[in-house]
């Protein structure tokens, strides 16, 4: 009995220390804890060094070589430990905290409800104080115009399972039958959405909207799937272009914008002018791109110029924007379809607040 507890202790060890200890530095842990008597003493070594033996005989732990004089190093076999989660206090608070932004209304699907319920576990580790406190301190707040519905459970354990098997699904979608391979799961202002390769075209479908899925046997590779994506999921109207935005002074001070602040995902520059802060970035002709840009407090709109385009090409943003063009007439060019798109939809909102 006493060397299954030592066994198990050792095992224990290993786990909490999350990395490989060497035979002196496990005994000493071991000492400290109670299990064994006395770090110096040859006899507790010994004894140490045949249940690590069977340890590693059990592939349990394994022996990692040192170079030199180096003694030994003990690890564990994660093959054996595959669901045997390890954490640090600080790891399972940032857990905590990183779950407490996922909309409360989607937590009681069943699939992610089972993430939850590790946390929850998991939090039963810290005093009763410090979960209160975990819970009233990180709150997801919902933006104001931010939609939710309620999803059925079935459907959405489905879609998942065929995401993760690479699997083709059936369902029904507004009333018409699709058979598609589904590609991503992701969700937009409150919503989930699904994206789908349907006769090797890529379109967005309403999770909420989805239903009597069937998940098929048809399968296609991740490789496949990337290829066909790449090949599918083009957005017409959608093209990039570089040009400036003047935003506020009270936007950021200067040790911030120096620091490299971010106003936009797309931005690659910005400068502190009389008139405000400056921004470069990269912009899309759709009204998708055009719809989102009106939310910012902008001062003004700057036309590209000849100093965007070298500092693009300085910063080599078409590596990350293939479709861009370094030449300034066309970046005009969709500049000018960008304010035109934006003054449509600015009309059709001010004529909603006038009606």
């Amino acid at each position: 009995m006493e060397k299954f507890h030592l066994l198990i202790e050792i095992l224990k060890t290993l786990i909490k220390a999350n990395r490989s200890l060497e035979t002196g530095e496990l005994h000493r842990e071991l000492v400290k804890t109670g299990v064994l008597n006395d770090s110096e003493s040859r006899v507790e070594r010994r004894k140490l060094l045949r249940a690590l033996s069977t340890l590693e005989a059990l592939r349990y732990v394994e022996a990692v070589e040192s170079k030199g004089r180096k003694p030994f190093s003990w690890k564990l076999n994660h093959e054996k430990f595959r669901f045997l989660t390890s954490y640090s206090p600080e790891e399972l608070i940032s857990v905590a905290v990183l779950f407490s932004f996922f909309p409360r209304h989607y937590r009681n699907l069943p699939f992610f409800q089972k993430a939850f319920n590790v946390v929850e576990r998991f939090e039963r580790e810290l005093p009763e104080e410090e979960r209160k406190l975990l819970r009233f301190s990180f709150e997801r707040i919902p933006i104001p115009n931010e939609r939710f519905v309620r999803l059925e459970a079935s459907v959405v354990e489905k879609l998942i399972g065929a995401l993760l098997e690479n699997r083709k699904v059936y369902f029904i979608y507004r009333g018409k039958a699709f058979r598609v391979f589904p590609v991503k799961f992701f969700t937009y202002n409150g919503q989930f959405y699904l994206g789908a390769l349907d006769d090797r075209t890529y379109r967005n479908f309403l999770v909420s909207r989805i239903e009597n899925v069937e998940v098929l046997n048809e399968k296609i590779s991740l490789k496949q799937k990337k290829a066909l994506v790449n090949r599918t999921f083009k957005i017409p109207d959608e093209e990039p272009f570089i040009f400036g935005a003047l935003l506020p002074r009270t936007y950021a001070t200067e040790i911030e914008l120096k620091r490299g602040i971010k106003f936009f995902p797309t931005q690659f520059h910005s400068r502190l002018t009389d008139s405000g802060i400056e921004v470069f970035l990269v912009g899309f002709t759709g009204k998708r791109f055009v719809s989102w840009f009106l939310v910012e407090k902008v001062l003004s709109l700057i036309p590209p110029s000849d100093e965007m385009v070298e500092i693009a090409k300085e910063l080599k943003i078409k590596e990350k924007e293939p479709k861009l063009s370094y030449s300034l007439k066309t970046n005009r060019e969709r500049f000018n379809r960008f304010r035109r798109k934006g003054s449509e939809i600015l009309k059709l909102r001010i004529s909603v607040f006038e009606s």
